[in-house]
């Protein structure tokens, strides 16, 4: 609690002026709880329930003041816990902290404290009553969690996701700073034989021994990480590229040099490597792993034992360029606010009432011509700004939702924004900052992209929706997503791919993939939006088979005007 009269004039708490009830008592004590009571002017602490069990070994007359107890609290956690206590009694948040206190004998327990304050005259805090629960298991956990999430289980490098990761921040990093870099994949030759031979217990301790000779060989700034069963991948940051055959040539040497000893075994081994170098001619991290194991495919079909560097072709290099120039295009309309939204009503399938809306971004050239998202968002992607991109796009559905409480939005993001920490960091800070536009957001994520690390976006749909907004895979049926992905990937609704919905009155296979999507979207809950809806007689199946919602031409083109229509009937725009 805040620092208040030095420790030598502060009373020992009055337990005994107030008695707490028996049944709080029990209740406390059952639920391995202790309540506190502070008397913010003089410090004092009074507490309730069994202090000594639930914080081992602390005995009560040491916790007789909020400055006692600040001095329990670990270093790294009182800043955050005096900033929690600071913004409930300045601006009315809500206090609710974890943190970690020593224990009688040295030990750390994390404990979750929350709390409300009862304020007196000019807005000052007269006092303040909470709870401590010990939560160390539950912390414990999490951080075993987080391990296995980030780090392989037999190296102790990080695994496939999380260097995945770094690369993407690696990519970032060269483009906005003009720096060069090169991603590494490094191939354990012949490692099956190995197995095979000797077992697997025995090539698992040669997968250990080489990663423990490559964090040998990598810079402090470079990263590495295991990418599958016999291959490692190296980020190299920084590093021009006359450097990068030396650097190669090293790596195959620290390994070949001396055989493996496992067992009382002298194993010779050695390992053959792919390059990519970044970021020119590169997009994404998972478009640089891809390149860069063609390139290590091709030092094995080489003979192994060597290393084969991933080139451009001239075809891919005036592509490169052109790209460049839309790139520059992109980033100008961004600083000079030309980026903007056009939007397509999405209607009740039941009633023709407008629901919803998708925002559709377009761009505004310096002439005033309005460029569609197919003209520039894949040079976006080529380019690796997605991430920029998507949390630009972010930014103008919020000002929008702000702006309109009346309407709901859905937008559009790209796959790799799944991994993105920092776009769901401003997604959380946006609801926190205006709660109710959370109902009113719809995130939409095409099912190719959310298939590409379902894992991943598993994690990503749950903090999401535990932010209060809603998920939908987009363009469903084109990625062929089965009944295990839908259960992993816990969303409020499917789009059905327009390539399904176009012409589904006469096409007899579209109309019985429709039949059945429907009955998987029955089984998991899930709401159904049909796109591309273009005439009457596709209107008319979809409604027959049950789908919730429509969208398309027939019922209103994207518009940039802001004339919203929620809740009303909508008139078809085109007849059947």
């Amino acid at each position: 609690m805040p620092i208040g009269e030095p420790e030598s004039k502060k009373s020992a708490p009055d337990r005994s002026s107030k008695p707490t009830p028996e049944w709080i008592e029990h209740a406390l004590i059952s639920a391995g709880d202790v309540a506190y009571s502070w008397d913010v002017a003089t410090d004092r602490l009074a507490w309730a329930g069994n202090l000594s069990d639930v914080l081992t070994d602390i005995p009560m007359e040491t916790l007789a003041t909020g400055h006692a107890l600040n001095d329990r609290i670990h270093p790294e956690d009182l800043p955050r816990r005096l900033k929690a206590l600071s913004d409930h009694f300045a601006l009315g948040r809500l206090y609710d902290c974890e943190y970690r206190l020593r224990t009688g004998h040295g030990q750390v327990v994390w404990v979750h404290d929350r709390g409300l304050a009862q304020m007196g005259g000019a807005g000052i805090p007269k006092t303040m009553a909470g709870a401590l629960r010990i939560i160390t298991q539950r912390k414990q956990t999490e951080a075993r969690l987080e391990r296995a999430a980030n780090y392989d289980d037999l190296t102790g490098h990080f695994n496939k996701s999380r260097l995945r990761q770094e690369l993407e921040q690696s990519l970032s990093f060269a483009r906005r700073f003009s720096t060069s870099g090169a991603f590494l994949v490094v191939g354990v030759d012949k490692l099956a034989l190995i197995n095979s031979a000797y077992g697997y217990e025995v090539g698992d301790a040669v997968l250990v021994t080489v990663g423990q000779r490559l964090d040998r060989f990598v810079r402090s700034s470079d990263v590495i990480g295991r990418l599958s069963g016999d291959r490692f991948g190296i980020i190299l940051t920084q590093c021009p590229e006359d450097m990068i055959a030396t650097a190669m040539d090293r790596v195959i040497e620290v390994i070949r040099e001396r055989a493996i000893e496992v067992d009382s075994q002298s194993i010779p081994v050695t390992v053959s490597v792919g390059c990519v170098m970044f970021p020119n001619f590169t997009s994404t991290a998972y478009d640089v792993i891809a390149r860069a194991e063609t390139a290590l495919n091709a030092a094995k079909l080489a003979g192994r034992s060597c290393w084969q560097v991933h080139r451009p072709s001239e075809q891919q290099s005036i592509q490169h360029r052109r790209h460049m120039v839309v790139a520059a295009q992109v980033q100008r309309a961004v600083r000079e606010d030309r980026l903007i939204f056009t939007y397509q009503p999405i209607v009740k399938a039941d009633t023709f009432e407008v629901v919803k809306y998708e925002c559709l971004l377009r761009l505004k050239d310096e002439q005033g011509k309005i460029m569609s998202a197919a003209d520039f968002i894949p040079v976006v992607e080529e380019l690796g700004m997605t991430r920029f991109m998507d949390r630009h796009v972010l930014d103008m559905a919020i000002a929008e939702l702000r702006a309109n409480p009346q309407v709901e939005l859905a937008m559009n993001i790209s796959g790799l924004t799944a991994t993105d920490q920092a776009w769901l960091r401003a997604l959380n800070s946006a609801v926190k900052a205006t709660p109710e536009v959370a109902p009113r957001l719809v995130v939409e994520i095409t099912e190719t992209a959310a298939l590409h690390d379902i894992e991943e976006t598993a994690r990503f749909v749950n903090a999401v929706r535990d932010l209060g907004c809603r998920v939908a895979i987009d363009d469903f049926g084109a990625g062929f997503t089965s009944f295990r992905h839908l259960k992993a990937l816990t969303v409020d609704m499917v789009k059905i791919d327009g390539s399904f919905v176009r012409d589904l009155a006469v096409n007899v296979d579209n109309q019985l993939f429709i039949r059945n999507l429907m009955g998987l979207a029955e089984t998991f809950g899930l709401k159904t939006c049909a796109e591309f809806v273009e005439n009457a007689d596709d209107a008319a199946f979809l409604v027959k088979a049950g789908v919730d919602y429509l969208q398309g031409y027939y019922f209103g083109r994207p518009d940039f005007s802001r004339h919203w229509r929620t809740g009303e009937k909508i008139a078809p725009a085109v007849k059947g």
